[in-house]
């Protein structure tokens, strides 16, 4: 897996990724890899997961029930005159209410592990500090890493090479209107906070950035790969060659066939 950095505020980059935006987990294992002095530790970026108030209750919810992606563009004007991305009944979801859509997903989810939830639904949660050693005790960032080991690694990397003991996540206030807000991971660094930012009002962000996923081909891929050209390859040069000589040997006879069966119906002809 690569990530390449796109930038812009949130319509423009994620419109770069062609849809393929790096998850908030793909991110975090790739922050790890790279180290705390690279550059996908050294600034931040969204994710396309996000969270929501509705019904005055919080959910986080996975890219295909964030109404910030196909609405990223109404999104992104309102942060920039200072609004609100409101959940009206017009914004829409699989062709009904967002809202509506969140809330089934929620309810359908709500006997899963959290891990495998597509949208959470995290009640009153309110900005909160998390040591780095018990993400895994966190169900929103378990949420966002999709395990709790990966959490767990995630904490322990800002912990022992970036020297964070705790971050905060922040969510959005609770409010009557129903409203959507992006997720931002904050950058890393000795010392710094590297928070979990699902309030983030600042879409409109031109420095923004996302990560794209080009990915290399996966381990299955590569053997299926293998696999199909071992197929293609049934003959040894050898018996290819000698192929190509019997091969020019039936085209030789043929010719001279047809040479005789031109004669002799010439022959018919003159009689």
């Amino acid at each position: 897996m690569v990530l390449e950095r796109c930038r812009g505020n949130f319509a423009v980059a994620y419109d770069k990724t062609k849809g393929n935006i790096a998850t908030a987990r793909q991110y975090m294992q790739e922050r790890i890899a790279q180290g705390v002095d690279s550059d996908i530790c050294n600034e931040g970026a969204w994710t396309p997961e996000n969270f929501n108030c509705i019904n005055e209750n919080i959910y986080g919810c996975l890219v295909e029930f964030n109404p910030l992606i196909p609405y990223r563009e109404q999104a992104v004007n309102a942060h920039r005159n200072g609004q609100e991305f409101y959940l009206t009944k017009e914004v829409l979801l699989q062709e009904k209410p967002a809202t509506q859509v969140i809330l089934e997903a929620a309810e359908q989810d709500k006997k899963k592990p959290v891990a495998k939830r597509r949208v959470i639904n995290l009640g009153k949660t309110k900005n909160h500090d998390i040591p780095t050693d018990s993400f895994a005790d966190d169900d929103g960032i378990v949420f966002l890493a999709r395990g709790k080991t990966s959490a767990n690694k995630y904490g322990l990397f800002l912990k022992n090479k970036a020297g964070i003991p705790e971050v905060t996540f922040y969510l959005p206030s609770i409010q009557s209107q129903d409203y959507s807000r992006g997720c931002w991971l904050l950058r890393v660094g000795h010392g710094l906070s590297s928070d979990f930012d699902g309030y983030g009002r600042n879409l409109y962000d031109d420095v923004g950035s996302v990560f794209r996923v080009r990915g290399k081909v996966s381990a299955e891929g590569a053997q299926k790969n293998s696999a199909r050209e071992t197929k293609v390859e049934l003959y040894s040069q050898q018996e290819l060659e000698l192929a190509e000589k019997e091969l020019e040997g039936l085209s030789k006879l043929l010719r001279e066939e047809s040479t005789q069966n031109l004669r002799n119906l010439l022959t018919r002809l003159k009689q």
